[in-house]
């Protein structure tokens, strides 16, 4: 593995992909950016139409799932359909901005129970709270507004089935995760930790930034390891 690509702690969730430079892992081939919004966004006039095919096409054509590194480029997340929170924003944010939108990411600290049954008990014990959750904001009708795509409908569905994560709270689990022009509030969101305060950015800069002057680096080579507990507790979740 490239040991330059170990800063990129994944706090998102699921299935590893190892999809870095050093991996060894050709990415897929696939329809660019550029050729998947212009193909959903065929016939739309506002800027409303357009966000709304994007979101609903990042949110369910793009499984939530554990992808180490963090940092990996849209096109890749575009060509593996799948990816944790920081990918799934940077794809949005992406195509959202090749239909000619503003975008932006919102970094917001929440709490580990966001990560609630999605990790080994040891690995959960033991992950920073809060951590920094990524999701992208779309400006429409005059202001920025968050678009949460992260959780596909498939693992929304099986949460709530089985009682997990979200579903283990009687208050979210009436979470609505459908396209509204003022927003979408995703899952981990409602683990906003208010005394933290957020930030912002046009990239991924500032999370890389944080996470590696943050995180040790000998907690940093854990990760594949860890991640890759995670994806068979993630794959038993979604297949039963």
């Amino acid at each position: 593995m490239n040991t330059t690509n170990l800063h990129s702690l994944a706090l998102g969730f699921f299935t590893i992909v190892m999809v870095s430079a050093g991996s060894g892992k050709p990415v897929p081939s696939g329809p660019s950016i550029t050729e998947t919004v212009k193909a959903l966004t065929a016939g739309t006039i506002s800027d409303e139409e357009k966000i709304r095919k994007i979101f609903y096409f990042v949110r369910d054509e793009i499984k939530f799932d554990w992808v180490y590194p963090q940092d990996i480029p849209a096109e890749e997340v575009l060509k593996h359909r799948r990816g944790v929170c920081m990918q799934k924003a940077n794809l949005l944010v992406a195509m959202a901005r090749e239909a000619g939108l503003r975008a932006r990411f919102h970094f917001m600290y929440v709490r580990k129970n966001a990560l609630e049954d999605f990790l080994p008990a040891f690995a959960y014990k033991r992950w920073v709270d809060p951590f920094p959750h990524t999701f992208p904001e779309i400006y429409l009708n005059g202001k920025w507004v968050p678009m949460e795509a992260t959780f596909d409908r498939e693992l929304h569905v099986a949460c709530l089935r089985k009682n997990l994560n979200f579903g283990r709270y009687p208050e979210m689990r009436s979470i609505s995760i459908e396209f509204s022009p003022d927003g979408v509030k995703g899952h981990q969101q409602y683990f906003h930790v208010a005394s933290e305060k957020s930030f912002y950015g046009d990239d991924l800069g500032p999370f890389v930034k944080y996470h590696h002057e943050s995180v040790p680096w000998f907690k940093r080579k854990l990760q594949p390891m860890i991640f890759r507990k995670a994806a068979a507790i993630m794959k038993k979740i979604r297949e039963e």
